[in-house]
């Protein structure tokens, strides 16, 4: 679904900040898929955000929280 949702949608001059929860899998393995379907998207470094430790700091990073 994420997949049609991508491709169906114009990104063009749009930011796309990939996160993701998975007992087994990290993000790694599916932001190429990002810029497959979104290449005229600006992406950002995506997270597995299974530890509230790394959530924060990586939203700080971001610029979206102080």
């Amino acid at each position: 679904m994420i997949a049609t949702f991508l491709a169906d949608t114009d990104f063009s001059g749009k930011t796309v900040i990939p996160f993701c929860t998975s007992a087994s899998t990290d993000i790694d393995n599916s932001l190429h898929i990002f810029s497959e379907l979104c290449p005229d998207a600006e992406g950002v470094e995506g997270i597995t955000a299974n530890d509230l430790n790394d959530i924060e700091p990586w939203l700080q990073g971001l610029g979206l929280m102080e």
